[in-house]
Order: C-alpha cells, then structure tokens, then sequence
C-alpha cells in the first residue's frame, strides 16, 4: 500500500514570499516540488536537494506528506526563503498548481 494520495494536500499550507514580491501557497508536496525546481532563490543547497528528493519519494508512494512539509521548512530556512505556516492568502498570492 502506498504511503501517498496525489491528491493529497497538508494539513497546513505554507506560503513563502519570493524575491519578486509574489507569495506561493504551497498545500503538498507536489507543490513544494514545483517551488524548489522552478522558483527557488539558491540552487544547490544540501536541504534543497533532500527535500526535492523527499517530494520525489512522496510521489513515488514511499514518503509521508508532513514528513515532505518539514524537508521543505527546512530548505526554506537555508535559502532565507521567507515563510508563512498560516493559510492567509493575502494580496499577491498566487496558489501553485503546477503539473510537475
């Protein structure tokens, strides 16, 4: 049995505000994946890398979705991506809904 449900979304959506002034709410790892390969300010962190695998793996059925939340916080925090762990889809925001 698979660990995950592509459908699946986070209890909790994370937001993180870009360099452009856009913020990203991110609600599963599918989304996180389509954040760290297309929009991601610092290319080549060691947390960036195990959380693109994590997503990878979570897509693959061998990952639990929170576990994948917390890789992403992490890589976040390496970059100086600035986080939000709240829902507020405030002005700019724009969800993600990529087709990674």
């Amino acid at each position: 049995m698979a660990i995950s449900d592509h459908s699946a979304f986070w209890e909790n959506p994370i937001s993180i505000d870009l360099d452009s002034g856009e913020r990203l709410v991110l609600r599963s790892p599918q989304d996180a994946l389509y954040a760290l390969v297309s929009d991601w300010p610092v290319k080549g962190g060691v947390h960036q890398q195990r959380a693109v695998d994590f997503c990878r793996a979570w897509l693959a059925g061998r990952m639990p979705a929170e576990t994948v939340r917390q890789a992403f916080i992490l890589a976040a925090l390496e970059a100086g991506v600035a986080i939000n762990d709240d829902d507020e889809d405030g002005p700019g925001s724009s969800v993600v809904n990529p087709s990674v």
